[in-house]
Formats: C-alpha cells, structure tokens, sequence
C-alpha cells in the first residue's frame, strides 16, 4: 500500500508547494509513482506541474461524489508523477462544508484514500497556509505529515507546535494512523550559523529525530526554476538545491522501507 504525505504549516512562504512538487519529481526519478493532490486553494502547485487544467478538478472531486476519482487525475510535465489541480473557486466550498461538520472531514478521504494508496507509492498533498478546513480535511485522509520550515525562523517553529499539536488531535479524534514524519528545514545558508543554531533548538525542543538529515540550500535557483514552471532538478540538475532534493527522496525512502 502507498503512503499518503501532508505537507503542512500554518505560516506561509516556508516552501511547501516547493517541497511538494520537487520531492514528488526527486521519487519518480527514483522509480517510484506519485501523485500530488493540490488542496491549496493558491494552486501553485497546480500551475508548476500541469500549467492548463482539464475539465475536472479537486473542486469536482469535493463537490461530485460519483465522478470517478480517476477523471481528476492528470499526467503532469514529469514521467512518473500524476496530479490532482486545484481551481480557485474551491475556497468557496469552504463555508459551505464548514457547515456541514464533522461529517464533511471524512469527504476527501472517502474519495481519494483507496485508490491513492493503491495505485501510488506516494501521495503529496499540498495545503494552505492555515488549519482551516482544507488542511483538516488533508490530514483525515494521510498517513504522514511533512513540516517545512525556514532555518533560522521561530515563527516557523511555533508553526510546527501547532502542527504537531493538530496532528495529535485528528490521530485522537478519527484518524488513528496519522503519524508525524519528519521537519524540512528550508532556506538554509552555509555561510552563517542558523542552520546549526535551527538544529540545534529543534533537537533541544523536540527531539533528536526529528527533521531530516537532508536540508535544503538557500538559492535562487528556486525562484527561477518556479518563474519558469520547472522543478528545480529540471531547471539545474547539478545545482544544490537538486543534489539536496535526490537526497531527500533517498531519505524518504530510507526512512519508510526500514
């Protein structure tokens, strides 16, 4: 069965549509099948992977039950990788289906969990920068949460407080195998202490093992890779930040199979 992964912070601009779509293309070069569900109403992830959406998107899939999950799903510019696109005007469900609460948690993971987990290695789930109902309803369907922060930042940390706090909750209240994976530590230069000083405070605050290894580099290289709708493997393949990004899917895997 394939493993369905959150990335999730409440606070923006700590990369997580980054980490989603560079991560999914480091897994499928390394053989594995992915898909990305974008649940981000921004549809960053959307525009970086398939550019022009067909007919059918998550709005369908939150709104029309009997449509076949499959008619959402699209190839995206990267063999190996298959995505779920996202359309603005989904934010609008929101209300609606805050009202129709608890029961309206559970609709996400009734439409994707089976046939996610059965014909993928992995599935990413992209969310808002927020714990409203799009992240919730996220977090019923996984099996995993992936935390990007920015080195150095103690916002980004009290992201991951709540995170975890949020994570305990939906494991208590109806998602039993919801597990915390790992922290991504972002935006990292070498050429100063942050890095170290970051590690070093999420090791005192949290534990050990608790980030990954594997950190990704403060670059440019990102941004214009995301200008030009590219992962940034397909923009520089020798750069940094693709040698981090191979390394963190080599992590993932190593971590998951052990």
């Amino acid at each position: 069965m394939g493993r369905i992964i959150v990335t999730q912070n409440n606070k923006g601009g700590v990369g997580k549509t980054s980490a989603t779509v560079n991560l999914a293309h480091s897994l499928a070069l390394r053989g594995k099948s992915v898909l990305v569900a974008d649940l981000d109403n921004q549809c960053n992830a959307t525009s970086l992977l398939l550019g022009d959406i067909g007919r059918c998107s998550m709005y369908d899939v939150l709104t029309e039950p009997d449509k076949p999950i499959q008619d959402c799903i699209y190839n995206t510019h990267y063999t190996g990788v298959d995505a779920i696109p996202n359309i603005e005007i989904t934010s609008a469900l929101e209300p609606i289906l805050v009202g129709e609460l608890p029961d309206s948690y559970k609709i996400f993971r009734s439409r994707i969990r089976d046939y996610a987990t059965t014909n993928y290695d992995y599935t990413i789930v992209d969310t808002p920068p927020n714990m409203g109902y799009f992240v919730v309803s996220a977090l019923y369907a996984a099996d995993l949460v992936l935390v990007p922060i920015v080195a150095g930042s103690t916002f980004s940390l009290e992201g991951l407080r709540k995170a975890v706090n949020l994570i305990d909750q939906i494991s208590n209240d109806g998602n039993p195998d919801l597990q915390f994976l790992r922290l991504l530590v972002n935006q990292v230069d070498r050429r100063t202490t942050l890095s170290k000083t970051t590690k070093d405070h999420i090791t005192k605050q949290f534990g050990s093992d608790v980030a990954f290894e594997t950190t990704i580099p403060s670059s440019a290289d990102f941004q214009r890779a995301e200008s030009e709708g590219k992962s940034i493997i397909r923009y520089k393949a020798a750069s940094a930040g693709a040698k981090a990004y191979r390394s963190l899917a080599e992590e993932l895997d190593r971590i998951l199979e052990a």
